[in-house]
């Protein structure tokens, strides 16, 4: 019923929106868009607060369908998920991995693993790969997402990753492509050929691994160098989600701040919104899955 609505009437505004619950990490990696803006003087807002302000939502009529819950490591400040997800109808928190993962109803986990063992050391924390891993394995209860950063550092081992991650990640597997921002190292950054070239290999990947990759033909489309600039001009998430930083302000245009290079983004949240909020390519999809052949998982090495 709520996709037939969503069909019809489009994407609420404010259904959807992120929280980051601290402005604390115990990683802190060095390619982190967070960390990239100084957030050291800054107050988180008490868990007091932040129920008033949820509570306020609530009242002006928010939908609150789903929030993602970032930072930081949310899992740092996991009092307060516990509190604010019941606001919510379903909730998604963005986290590394190497801390407990408590097992919340309608909630699903998305765990940053970008790039297989050598690759992840590079772009992460060298010697804590295996602890995550084993850290997903040991909670096979949970609906547990595997996002990667596609960026000039992992760009080759993006079938490694699916063959590794595909039967562990019961919630599949998520790929964004890095997003310069201010501070941040340039070098990351993947040219528009290269992207293209990649969001080829994911579409093949999908065909050779049914079922493991999680994104829509139509959200890999939409985020082809010919394509993008026109959803990031019209970006969904800015014109419809909310977005709040630690202290409880209102963040820049979306949850990576004002800082984003939105010409180049990469984030595949405004492309899957994009393609939920569009009727045709909704219809396509839906066609798409009837005649899908049945999920077959990869085999691990």
């Amino acid at each position: 019923m709520q996709a037939a609505r969503f069909f019809v009437f489009g994407l609420p505004k404010y259904a959807v929106g992120s929280i980051d619950v601290t402005n604390r990490c115990n990683l802190r990696c060095e390619h982190c868009y967070f960390f990239a803006e100084d957030h050291d003087n800054e107050k988180e807002l008490s868990i007091d607060k932040w129920i008033e302000k949820l509570e306020a939502m609530k009242a002006d009529g928010h939908p609150m369908m789903l929030c993602t819950w970032v930072g930081g490591e949310p899992m740092v400040r996991k009092q307060l998920i516990e509190v604010g997800r019941h606001y919510f109808k379903h909730n998604t928190i963005v986290t590394n991995g190497t801390m407990p993962l408590p097992d919340w109803p309608n909630c699903t986990w998305v765990i940053s693993i970008d790039g297989t063992e050598e690759a992840f050391a590079r772009m992460r924390a060298p010697g804590i790969y295996q602890k995550i891993k084993q850290n997903v394995i040991d909670n096979p209860e949970l609906n547990i997402q595997i996002s990667c950063v596609l960026t000039s550092i992992t760009r080759d081992c993006v079938e490694d990753l699916v063959k590794e991650w595909g039967p562990l990640a019961r919630g599949g597997i998520i790929f964004d492509f890095f997003t310069p921002v201010t501070g941040l190292d340039e070098a990351l950054w993947l040219d528009w050929p290269t992207r293209d070239r990649l969001i080829d290999h994911i579409l093949e990947l999908k065909k050779k691994y049914p079922g493991v990759i999680n994104m829509m033909d139509s959200t890999l489309e939409l985020m082809r160098s010919e394509n993008a600039k026109r959803v990031t001009d019209n970006c969904e998430f800015r014109l419809k989600a909310f977005a709040y930083g630690p202290t409880g302000e209102n963040k820049g245009k979306c949850m990576m701040g004002d800082n984003a290079d939105c010409d180049r983004c990469g984030c595949v949240v405004p492309f899957h919104m994009a393609t939920i909020s569009n009727r045709r390519l909704m219809l396509k999809e839906s066609l798409k899955r009837l005649t899908t052949t049945p999920t077959v998982q990869p085999t691990s090495n």
